[in-house]
């Protein structure tokens, strides 16, 4: 078909009226480099480049290529020119990603130039990168000097990422059970990289493998958006001029069956002074179907909703009664390439119940097809597909990519997934003529298919032991192979590595970048279209004005203020007996039943805030979010009225299993956002905000989930009682307020319900005079909390000024300034964290120092000791600080998507966050200077550090270590209770 532009051809153009645009399939002739652009009125536009990357084996070598060819380029030799461009860019989304078989290089923006400018460095790294020997040592791995006696030690990026990955039980699940699963395709290889295998790549691999994979004949271009086509291709054009084609790199080969299932044991680390009991995770998981066709798609997400998509789903209450562990896995459904795979699993079990759990989900399957699914089940599972495919959430160009690509690249029809709606409509009918579809689905690719693995985890006190031995003994032999020379240049190497990762660069290499220009920013931030008025002259009711789709979203707060003392720490176990306990006299099945057929999902959590202009106000709620379709909207009402008014927690043998599963959820969470729980920790000795999200949300909750589990007896009444207290308590008028999304008609259901509840609410009425609750900053407080992982997460944190502080809006551009200049070079480049940082929030008036998946401490601890030497050499230009007033202004100019808008708008409300102080802000970050942004940092630090917590969350031996080198600074060490 003609293209206008030169060198493309229009393979095809097909509407695609549910995302209200147009599909345009076109290819360059002469690279044979494949585009489509799914044109709409949307305004954030995304750009990506992808390309199928099978790993050849364990090393990770795609992760590790993901990484750097984002470190420069020949076009762009910048020193990261991808950290240059978050500094200073109004992107939306800017990362890569690596998936088990491609990799993805996607950017979005609400500003067209800003898209191309990211576009222009994007396209010239992936095809044009420097991937420098450094770089490749830096990224994946390298030896490095482990002390002064000579001993070595590997560092890398990618190396200490996946070491920590692996050190998380259920990801190291994961990667355990995916190659076994698929032991002759190249999912059998470990994509991310397995940290004893990654030393292996060598850097001419690295090399060949780039050269063979990235390439435009392999490439994938998938833009979405209102930018014009001919825009797009007006871009390609000149880049892809005289590239000619190659052959095509293969798609995954097909996984051939299995005849016979196959059972699999692994182990994982674990503190040797913790029990072992109840640690193991068991799953099992099967090789399904084909995921390139979209209506075994939606059949296998309806039968996942029909076995797990509510607390009474017949499979997940089979799991949680046969007690044969603490509580469920995420179950169901995936693609993997072209294949599906259903997976079920449980944690908190033992080794010796495996065989009792794969007997136990066999027989509930075959029970559950055997007698037939009720009718109100299948049309409750086919509701919350519908939300599935249907909802426009954030970041929802990055969604569509992920639903062309998931097609594209395996050789099938790349529209095959976009419209979901015409292929859920085909599932609808083809259950109206054939009722037993979902039984004998269960049958077919569940209880009679042979490729199934079933899967034993089980905790291992020696695990870290014999990984730390045999890398030492690696390390060993290593040096004994080398000649002092062999390893002074190691040396030489890794110190060349961190002196460039510290040289910052120059204004000209900046310069070299495609930047906006701050006259280029909008001139106010974006609002949210919110119609304010009081139900009943006294409830706020916020109404927001944007297209949802068919979906109405609701979020309701009540003020906290005033609750006793002794009930804040229940407020999670609050929430879970709303979401998973019975109402209204229903059992929780009944009401597990009635959500999930009425609703899109209901849930509830508390959350600590502060007033943005009333000093010392805080903004502590329950927030309440629900979603409906228009023709449920009244009985989702309905079952809103009864989860808050008549939550019953009096079923004991319920409220039990509810309690090992949150037990259960914070040893997982613990492992996998160790960050989080470390910043929580040190914040608790800040603000009131901290200490209650420390009480509710921290180490301290997981102590009191174990605690409750383990004398449930002589703790169930008391728990039930303070469940029933805060429910009661919080429902007054004078303490609710709400947002809504969505049509008229459900708008009009939902303010009639309110309007008949209120006078039933007989709650405590707010309190005239604010509750006082005294927090005192500790200058002592450095804490290391001990857990078995092979990392560090480190946080420090202090207080800062407010948001009506003059020093507010300089200080946002302070810190994003040394993020990237201080934090960035010194703790992940070069010592090879993965994660680092300095966040200034400046409603809750807190800023903190943060590390992640960290190999060192002391080092780390040093370096946020040390900022304000940083600070003071810091010679910023204007030009450094209009960049940064770019890059953060960003926050301000998000797209408006129905979900997210619904409780942002509620959050802003509550904390006075006005479009008046917004604005304001906004005006005040576009006026800073480099001398203000030095000085309020400055003030800041010298303020806050003396007297500034410090929490490490890592493994003992490690805290130990860290100690011996701390000295008079040492960490007072606790073992974490999960």
């Amino acid at each position: 078909m003609h293209c206008d532009t030169p060198g493309f051809i229009v393979r095809k153009t097909t509407p695609v009226p549910a995302l209200r645009g147009t599909a345009i399939e076109l290819e360059h002739e002469l690279s044979g480099a494949r585009i489509l652009h799914l044109l709409t009125e949307d305004t954030e536009n995304l750009f990506s480049i992808s390309f199928p990357t099978p790993p050849p084996d364990n090393t990770g070598v795609p992760h590790i290529l993901e990484h750097s060819v984002l470190a420069g380029s020949q076009k762009f030799p910048v020193r990261e020119p991808f950290f240059e461009m978050l500094k200073s860019s109004m992107a939306t989304f800017i990362n890569a990603m690596t998936g088990p078989d491609c990799t993805y290089y996607p950017v979005s923006s609400n500003v067209e130039q800003d898209l191309f400018n990211l576009a222009n460095v994007y396209f010239d790294a992936v095809f044009h990168p420097l991937l420098t020997e450094g770089t490749f040592m830096r990224e994946g791995h390298h030896l490095a000097p482990a002390d002064p006696t000579g001993k070595l030690t590997v560092s890398g990026i990618v190396y200490n990422e996946m070491k920590g990955v692996f050190s998380s039980p259920e990801s190291l699940l994961f990667y355990t059970w995916l190659p076994k699963l698929l032991p002759d395709t190249p999912y059998a290889k470990n994509y991310a990289g397995h940290p004893d295998a990654i030393p292996d790549l060598t850097y001419e691999q690295f090399k060949q493998y780039y050269a063979t994979h990235y390439h435009p004949s392999n490439s994938f271009f998938y833009f979405y958006g209102n930018i014009p086509t001919a825009t797009y291709l007006t871009f390609l054009a000149p880049r892809l001029a005289g590239i000619t084609r190659r052959p095509l790199e293969a798609v995954a080969a097909r996984q051939p069956r299995w005849t016979a299932p196959v059972r699999f044991k692994e182990t994982y680390p674990s503190s040797a002074d913790e029990p072992q009991e109840d640690k193991t995770f068991l799953s099992l998981t099967w090789l399904t179907g084909d995921a390139l066709n979209p209506e075994q798609a939606v059949l296998r997400h309806v039968l996942t909703y029909v076995l797990f998509g509510n607390e009474a789903a017949p499979l997940k209450k089979a799991l949680v009664d046969s007690k044969l562990g603490q509580d469920i896995l995420d179950c169901g459904d995936m693609e993997l390439g072209p294949e599906t795979i259903f997976s079920v699993g449980i944690k908190g079990s033992n080794p010796e119940k495996a065989e009792a759990f794969e007997q136990l989900v066999l027989s509930a399957l075959k029970s559950i097809a055997k007698n037939g699914l009720p009718r109100e089940l299948i049309e409750s599972a086919f509701q919350q597909t519908a939300y599935h495919y249907l909802e426009i959430m954030p970041m929802f160009p990055l969604h569509t990519m992920n639903r062309v690509l998931s097609a594209w690249v395996h050789g099938a029809d790349p529209l095959s997934f976009l419209d979901m709606s015409h292929h859920l409509s085909a599932c609808r009918q083809r259950y109206e003529a054939d009722p037993d579809i979902f039984s004998r689905l269960i049958l077919l690719s569940l209880v009679e298919n042979p490729h199934r693995l079933t899967t034993t985890l089980a905790p291992d006190t020696l695990w870290q032991t014999r990984t730390d031995a045999a890398l030492a003994a690696r390390m060993d032999a290593a040096r004994l192979r080398m000649t002092e020379q062999e390893c002074l240049v190691i040396a030489q190497k890794s110190a060349a590595i961190d002196a460039e990762a510290g040289t910052p660069n120059s204004p000209e290499r900046i310069a070299l970048l495609p930047q906006l220009k701050v006259r280029d920013l909008p001139a106010k931030p974006r609002p949210i279209p919110t119609h304010t008025t009081r139900l009943h002259g006294s409830v706020p009711l916020l109404r927001n004005d944007l297209f949802t789709n068919g979906v109405n979203y609701l979020r309701f707060s009540l003020d906290l203020s005033g609750l006793p003392d002794e009930l804040w720490p229940f407020l999670p176990h609050y929430c879970g007996a709303i979401t998973k306990l019975g109402a209204a006299g229903m059992n929780y099945e009944a009401m597990a039943r009635r959500i999930s057929a009425s609703t899109g999902g209901f849930s509830c959590a508390p959350s600590f805030q502060s007033h943005a202009s009333i000093s010392g106000k805080p903004v502590l709620t329950m927030r309440f979010a629900c979603k409906a379709l228009d023709a449920q909207i009244d009985k989702a009402m309905q079952v809103i009225h009864d989860l808050i008014f008549a939550v019953d927690p009096r079923d004991s043998n319920r409220l039990r299993d509810v309690l090992m599963q949150a037990r259960a959820g914070h040893r997982s969470d613990i492992m996998e956002n160790g960050h989080s729980y470390a910043q929580c920790h040190a914040g608790r000795f800040l603000t009131l905000n901290g200490l209650l999200d420390e009480r509710c949300s921290g180490i301290p909750q997981a102590a009191l989930s174990a605690r409750l589990c383990d004398h449930f007896d002589t703790e169930a009444e008391t728990l039930m009682t303070r469940i029933e207290h805060i429910r009661s308590f919080m429902l007054s008028p004078d303490r609710l307020a709400i947002s809504f999304t969505g049509s008229d008609h459900a708008y009009t259901t939902m303010t009639g319900a309110f309007s008949q509840w209120l006078p039933t609410m007989k709650g405590h009425p707010l309190a005239q005079t604010p509750q006082a609750y005294p927090v005192t900053a500790r200058s002592d407080a450095r804490e290391g909390l001990a857990v078995p992982v092979q990392i560090a997460h480190c946080a420090q944190g202090m207080l800062a000024p407010k948001l009506d502080d003059p020093r507010s809006a300089a200080l946002v551009i302070a810190t994003h300034l040394a993020r990237f200049e201080y934090f960035l070079p010194e703790i992940r480049l070069k010592g090879n964290a993965y994660g680092s940082g300095i966040s200034y929030n400046p409603v809750a008036g807190v800023l903190f120092m943060t590390s992640f998946r960290d190999p060192h401490i002391t080092r780390t601890l040093d370096i946020f000791a040390k900022t304000p030497e940083f600070v003071r050499a810091a010679n910023w230009s204007q030009a450094d600080i209009d960049r940064a007033i770019i890059g953060t202004a960003k926050s301000d100019e998000k797209p408006l998507r129905p979900s997210e808008v619904t409780g942002e708008a509620l959050s802003r409300h509550l904390q006075g966050v006005t479009p008046e102080l917004r604005e304001a802000f906004y005006e005040a970050r576009l006026a800073v200077t480099p001398a203000i942004a030095r000085s309020s940092l400055m003030e800041t630090l010298e303020a806050g550090l003396p007297s500034s917590p410090i929490c490490v969350l890592s493994s003992r031996e490690k805290l130990i270590e860290a100690n011996k080198t701390l000295a008079g600074n040492a960490l007072s060490i606790t073992d974490v209770v999960m």
